[in-house]
């Protein structure tokens, strides 16, 4: 099933975008060039407060778990007010630095969360969450990775094939345009049975939209056409496999 162009990758103020849910769906709808089928929030959770640590399970759990609760009934409420023109998804963005040593506890607070996207993910991090890839109630993914600059010592093939086998999906992001076609990563990530998800990393600029389309026409050049991650709760008893099914 092909989900049409997502952009799963836009944040609002409920973390620490400029730009309402609303706002942001009207400037997809404005698009003039391109027609995106849906639009994904991913705002930051579980993030501990800069005036506090949090040092114990309890309290985080405490503290997080009806942020969560909050933003999934936020982005719901605005999927009931557009649901007749654009498809919107509830994701979410966790900074792997700030939350690894509580990151047992995140996949029991995910329930309405589409996707998770992960950022800044260490070769160490990464080996962990693909160890536990199969907890989640949802698809995960890796956001904005410069694989080549954040995993210099580890080949692409190993790195594509961990992503493979914990079925993480992998994030085309704005952050890195223009795309460069001699990129060997893409040379690489084609070969294998990983999903991938186009994000513009929306904070303060709209202006990033416009990198939609040719995000959109580099993942097709590169074959990855039929690849793109389908957001949502995965089904009972098939937590291992990301629906819909991956394309070889």
């Amino acid at each position: 099933m092909n989900p049409g162009i997502l952009n799963l990758h836009n944040h609002t103020p409920f973390s620490d975008g400029a730009y309402t849910i609303d706002e942001i769906v009207e400037a997809h709808l404005d698009l003039k060039e391109i027609k995106v089928a849906g639009v994904g929030i991913s705002d930051h959770l579980f993030c501990t407060p800069t005036s506090r640590e949090v040092t114990n399970e309890r309290e985080y759990q405490r503290i997080f778990a009806a942020e969560a609760r909050n933003y999934v009934a936020e982005v719901r409420a605005a999927r009931e007010r557009w649901g007749d023109k654009i498809r919107i998804y509830c994701g979410a963005e966790i900074n792997w630095p700030k939350n690894k040593g509580m990151f047992k506890l995140i996949p029991d607070m995910l329930e309405g969360i589409d996707y998770v996207l992960f950022e800044y993910v260490d070769w160490a991090g990464l080996t962990q969450l693909a160890n536990a890839a199969r907890r989640f109630p949802c698809p995960i993914g890796l956001a904005h990775a410069d694989v080549s600059r954040e995993y210099p010592k580890t080949p692409h093939d190993q790195i594509v094939r961990t992503l493979a086998n914990a079925r993480i999906f992998y994030e085309i992001s704005s952050k890195f345009m223009p795309l460069n076609d001699f990129d060997p990563w893409y040379s690489v990530l084609p070969q294998h049975r990983v999903q991938v998800a186009i994000g513009t990393d929306t904070h303060d600029d709209l202006h990033c939209l416009r990198d939609i389309q040719p995000m959109h026409e580099f993942a097709v050049r590169k074959g990855l056409g039929d690849k793109f991650v389908a957001p949502g709760p995965r089904a009972r008893g098939s937590a291992a496999t990301p629906t819909p099914a991956m394309s070889a």
